[in-house]
């Protein structure tokens, strides 16, 4: 079953195709000005480096339904909206740099806030919770390194989409990087690549 949000009354399910993606993030405010704002190329390599040429290319990594994530406890679906509301703080934190990039500090917390005031009304209380969850937590998986928080979070009832959606913002350009991740959280790198 596709996991839908209520959005003025009728049920949207995930797209399938690209072109259906573009036409859902117009949808959205928080993205209107996505085609102008710029990542350093070191991070986000993608297109024009663009948060539009990076959102296009995630949402293509999703589409592809990972097979080492088909038997994850989270519904793929579930993953989409995750994935789709991932960055929706970027224009709010963007800060322009002199070489005409922007950085994007607090993204994630500022993604958070505005979900939650905004979209996650959208949403069953545990799938907006899961989503939150993954909005504040997908930088988070690549650099958190003590021993209790990767404990606490290779834990978390929400792990997996997490690791969905930390998957495809890496667009796969670095799955190597990811599956040595899975790694370092304790999973068995041939089982997850």
């Amino acid at each position: 079953m596709n996991t839908v949000a209520k959005i003025k009354g009728i049920h949207v399910e995930t797209p399938r195709s690209l072109e259906g993606f573009k036409t859902m993030m117009k949808w959205f405010p928080e993205f209107d000005h996505a085609h102008a704002l710029f990542h350093s190329p070191k991070y986000h390599p993608e297109g024009d480096h663009s948060l539009e040429a990076h959102m296009e290319a995630v949402f293509a990594k999703w589409n592809e339904a990972i097979p080492c994530l088909c038997n994850a406890p989270h519904s793929h679906d579930l993953a989409f909206w995750a994935i789709l509301f991932h960055d929706i703080g970027k224009a709010a934190c963007a800060k322009e740099k002199e070489d005409g990039t922007f950085s994007f500090i607090k993204h994630e917390s500022e993604g958070v806030r505005i979900f939650n005031e905004s979209y996650a009304h959208w949403f069953s209380p545990e799938d907006a919770e899961a989503i939150a969850y993954c909005i504040k937590e997908h930088t988070n998986f690549w650099f958190i390194a003590k021993h209790g928080k990767v404990e606490a979070m290779k834990n978390h009832p929400h792990f997996w989409m997490l690791a969905e959606v930390a998957l495809c913002d890496k667009m796969g350009f670095k799955d190597d990087e990811w599956s040595e991740r899975l790694s370092f959280f304790g999973f068995d790198k041939k089982e997850v690549m």
